[in-house]
């Protein structure tokens, strides 16, 4: 069964029921005289037989890059039971159901004061305004403190795509499809729990159209039953002002979507992680020589120690050979009788400044006494030494500037990687940011109006007129892949240029497909999650023949990550 959306009507009488029951007389109204499927040969010898089509005049449609039918080469049908199963589940799918999964329209968020309200401007030049007290929570208690409102609007083919609202509409019986002049959605939450519009409150909705008409009506979508209901006419004010166009592409500067902010975020995590990259790579630049400690004599003047010390622990110091330590003007409490003790232990470490000067640790018995001492040489040691630091400074300093050079480098090369980096994510966001802009110019350049009506409840509505399907062509039509194989899928869209509405056909095949040759179409579909369309230039290379129509979609291999990619993508 397909999914419907019908208005509330009044009931039918029994008797009107069974004055419409002759069925013979629907069958005549088909075009054609062929056998019904039921009685055909291939139906009675196998039950596995597969989609059959009513035989009307049909149209051929070929690849306008392959020159030769796809009937020239044998197709793979799909198991009935299978078929039948999957048809079952996309009819128990959700009144709303997004087709491709990470893409919609996504919510603008305002902040409200429950007790206070407020006007809201969206950034089409929408307004909202919201009275005072005019939010309750699920038991009609009116609430207080701030308020998440998020809204959205949907303008064209691709908004009603990838939203998955439905835009059917059955009306006695025949099935109309939304042209519609905008529609928008509107959710209330507060602490992440959804709440409801009080009692006897309304908001006021000024919403920014490219439809000047008084034929559409105001409608709300019943998700729970699938049901469109109509609530009356909409106000149709002047043209926006161009003070207001202005204002409205002011407010263009608006923070970036989450899936936006998600690609920004990725590339700013890169640049992080170059960065983290080069001064390990800097850090890994070990000069193999340390710096040398320049040697200093030692003064008559003063006291000194000659202690042995552990080359390994103390490096610095091994460098060198007849290193004295003397003991420094800091420590009040030396004199000459400490060298007339024989000491338990004497221990060196380093001191308050590495390689100049260090703490020796003097114990007799429970006597202990610490001493800052500073690295001397006398006579001939202190020449060799000199002359040691000279030659050891120089081969330092040589080595270190390789080592600068070789920073340099990495400098640049991950200097250019960051730049390079933070160029794809500047473009990145001023690509998003012109295709706002070109939105906004586009809906500019058409007639501008504003439609006011007001809601006393959340949810979706639409500003509709329900038109008959497109005429000019009609056709059974089966979908197949780039192999010709049948495409499991259940909605499939078609677009028409000139008129702004998403023309749902159900199940492949699609018995009685029509389109208008005379204007600009698109066809999509989703098979498991991957977009299938067919272009405009396949629609004008179709040919009238007769039996059933194979259609070779084009499978879309792009990556879209926003709404505004996929109208540039098909140029909508």
């Amino acid at each position: 069964m397909k999914r419907k959306v019908n208005v509330n009507r009044p009931e039918i009488s029994s008797e009107e029921i069974a004055g419409k029951k002759d069925f013979d007389s629907v069958i005549k109204q088909f075009k054609g005289s062929g056998k019904p499927f039921f009685k055909k040969p291939f139906f009675l010898s196998s039950l596995v037989a597969v989609t059959v089509a009513v035989v009307t005049s049909v149209v051929l449609l070929q690849n306008h890059n392959q020159p030769k039918p796809v009937s020239d080469q044998p197709m793979v049908e799909t198991d009935a039971n299978l078929l039948a199963d999957f048809y079952k589940k996309e009819q128990s799918k959700p009144c709303v159901h997004p087709p491709l999964k990470g893409i919609n329209v996504e919510y603008t968020v305002f902040k409200v004061d429950a007790q206070k309200g407020g006007a809201l401007e969206f950034k089409t030049g929408s307004k909202l305004i919201i009275p005072k007290n005019a939010f309750s929570d699920k038991n009609g208690n009116l609430l207080k403190g701030e308020i998440e409102l998020r809204y959205r609007e949907f303008h064209d083919a691709v908004d009603f795509f990838v939203s998955g609202i439905p835009m059917t509409y059955d009306s006695a019986g025949v099935k109309y499809q939304f042209e519609s002049a905008g529609m928008m959605e509107m959710l209330a939450y507060q602490n992440g729990e959804p709440i409801k519009m009080a009692t006897g409150k309304s908001i006021n909705v000024e919403m920014a159209s490219n439809y000047k008409g008084n034929e559409y009506n105001l409608y709300n979508l019943d998700t729970l039953h699938n049901n469109w209901s109509c609530l009356g006419k909409d106000k149709v004010a002047n043209d926006m002002k161009d003070e207001a166009k202005a204002d409205r592409m002011q407010r263009n500067e608006k923070p970036l979507t989450k899936q936006q902010k998600r690609i920004v975020d990725s590339t700013s995590n890169y640049i992080t992680k170059i960065v983290v990259e080069k001064e390990k790579k800097i850090n890994e630049l070990l000069v193999s020589n340390r710096v040398p400690v320049k040697p200093k004599q030692s003064q008559k003047t003063k006291y000194t120690f000659n202690i042995s010390v552990d080359q390994k622990e103390f490096q610095e110091l091994a460098i060198y050979k007849g290193v004295l330590f003397e003991v420094g003007d800091e420590n009040k409490n030396f004199n000459s009788s400490l060298y007339d003790i024989t000491w338990d232990d004497a221990s060196l470490k380093v001191g308050t400044k590495k390689g100049e000067n260090y703490l020796l640790t003097l114990k007799k018995g429970l006597k202990k006494y610490e001493f800052v001492v500073y690295p001397v040489y006398e006579g001939k040691d202190f020449e060799t030494a000199k002359s040691d630091y000279d030659y050891l400074l120089s081969r330092y300093n040589e080595e270190l500037e390789i080592r600068k050079q070789q920073e340099k480098q990495i400098e640049e090369g991950y200097k250019q990687m960051v730049a390079f980096a933070k160029k794809q994510q500047e473009d990145q966001v001023r690509q998003w940011k012109e295709q706002e802009a070109n939105q906004f110019k586009q809906m500019d350049n058409q007639e501008k109006a504003i439609r006011m009506f007001t809601v006393s409840g959340f949810g979706i509505y639409n500003l509709d007129c329900a038109k008959s399907y497109p005429q000019g062509a009609l056709s059974n039509a089966k979908l197949v892949n780039e192999k010709n194989v049948p495409l499991l899928c259940y909605e499939i869209y078609l677009v028409d240029k000139a008129r702004n509405g998403l023309f749902t056909y159900y199940k492949n095949p699609v018995s009685a497909f029509s389109y208008n040759p005379e204007s600009t179409n698109i066809l999509w579909t989703v098979e498991n999650g991957v977009m299938y369309w067919l272009k405009p230039e396949q629609f004008n290379e179709m040919k009238s023949t007769s039996g059933e129509m194979v259609v070779k979609m084009n499978r879309v291999g792009e990556k879209f990550t926003s709404v505004e990619g996929l109208k540039d993508y098909f140029k909508l």
